[in-house]
């Protein structure tokens, strides 16, 4: 199935305006940058660095990696919390903090009858709906339609949005071509 047949009627729209009410009840404008862990705080999602938990060099060569990034946990009081990859870029940080973000207020969940524990996220079976869900949501929430008009309304490079959005480049490039922002820029007026 593709990608885009994964999100339900609506979702994207629904995504938008989150992204929209989350900046408005952070008292900033629809179209400023939304720090990740500052809408963590709003939320009262506790955010840990995996080296809070980790401290053998092999587990610490494995954060360096790359090959690890961020997760949601549920913890024994049924508390969601997120642990990110201190290693990583500060705008990879805010991708996947984000991305997290997205698990939690989409309220996904995990089947865990196979375990006697709450699995974190990204440690077990991978469920690509939600996954595509967290991608759309939390890519939203870090660079919003009216974030990206904005930069476009300027004439700013992928790379002067990227650097005004605490984002990467490739992150910028996705979000242009997923609303349709970057083809808008190829069409000639006649």
């Amino acid at each position: 199935m593709p990608k885009s047949q994964l999100l339900k009627r609506g979702f994207k729209a629904n995504a938008e305006k989150l992204s929209v009410s989350y900046r408005e009840y952070l008292s900033i404008k629809a179209w400023e940058p939304l720090c990740a862990f500052k809408l963590a705080e709003f939320l009262k999602i506790p955010i840990f660095q995996a080296t809070d938990f980790v401290s053998s060099e092999t587990e610490i060569q494995t954060l360096k990696s790359d090959e690890w990034s961020a997760l949601t946990m549920v913890t024994k009081k049924e508390n969601r919390i997120i642990i990110y990859n201190p290693f990583h870029s500060e705008q990879r940080q805010q991708s996947d903090v984000m991305h997290e973000i997205a698990h939690i207020v989409c309220e996904h969940k995990r089947d865990c009858d196979k375990y006697d524990f709450p699995i974190p996220f990204g440690m077990h079976e991978f469920d690509e709906v939600q996954e595509e869900e967290a991608k759309c949501l939390g890519s939203t929430l870090q660079l919003s339609k009216a974030c990206l008009f904005w930069a476009d309304k300027r004439n700013f490079t992928y790379e002067e949005i990227a650097l005004k959005f605490n984002s990467s480049v490739d992150m910028v490039r996705y979000r242009m071509n997923i609303t349709g922002i970057a083809k808008r820029k190829f069409i000639t007026i006649k």
